[in-house]
């Protein structure tokens, strides 16, 4: 019994980094139309971003968090958005699924470029040594952290989605932007907020994950 429980935590754990960041794989697709392969890779250059600022240049974490979720992750997502992206409208689905990719495999040779490969780099997790029993098994606080973060990502792009005229005209958008458009929405603003967001979501599964996985290599 205890094993299962341990497993399943573990499982939780893994399932709600991999919810988060295809949540925001799935918010960019539906609402401009583009699968964005190089999400993995956003989440990829956050976390590296945040163990420089966190634990190598030895910033207090919220500063370290809130330079790389605030404003590096969502400007990543709105740089692709106006530099890349908007010029693929109207192209096929091969050459939007070709620049995706050409992008991600970008985005890990910038991070090979910053970021040593084979150097070890040691990151802890938030609230390291702290647990909380559950039962015959204990649950660390940063397992407990990225499962209700999960929970806060999925309530809150329900909300958005349905509940904001924001969201509501994300929706028009990908159903027919002109009709959309004459009706106010506005697709290009609409199409960077979504790649914001993109970014933001793709951040924080990148730094949730990362205390499991090997900063040696600039690929999560």
């Amino acid at each position: 019994m205890e094993k299962f429980l341990i497993f399943t935590v573990v499982g939780l754990t893994l399932s709600a980094v991999y919810a988060v960041i295809s949540s925001g794989l799935v918010l960019t697709y539906a609402t401009t139309g583009i699968f964005n392969f190089s999400q993995g890779a956003i989440g990829m250059v956050t976390a590296f971003a945040y163990w420089q600022m966190r634990f190598d240049w030895g910033w207090p974490t919220p500063i370290a968090l809130v330079l790389a979720l605030g404003l590096l992750a969502p400007a990543i997502g709105l740089v692709i958005d106006r530099v890349i992206m908007r010029g693929l409208r109207g192209t096929s689905e091969a050459t939007r699924l070709v620049v995706s990719i050409s992008l991600m495999v970008g985005l890990i040779g910038l991070a090979n470029v910053i970021w040593e490969p084979g150097e070890s780099r040691p990151m802890r997790t938030f609230f390291e040594g702290e647990r909380v029993d559950v039962g015959v098994t204990t649950i660390t606080y940063h397992q407990a952290i990225t499962i209700v973060v999960a929970v806060v990502v999925a309530v809150g792009l329900r909300f958005l989605m349905h509940n904001t005229r924001m969201g509501v005209s994300m929706r028009a958008v990908v159903d027919d932007d002109s009709l959309a458009l004459l009706n106010g929405a506005r697709p290009n603003r609409i199409a960077g907020i979504s790649w914001a967001i993109g970014g933001f979501l793709a951040g924080i599964a990148g730094i949730l994950i990362a205390p499991t996985l090997s900063l040696e290599s600039c690929l999560l």
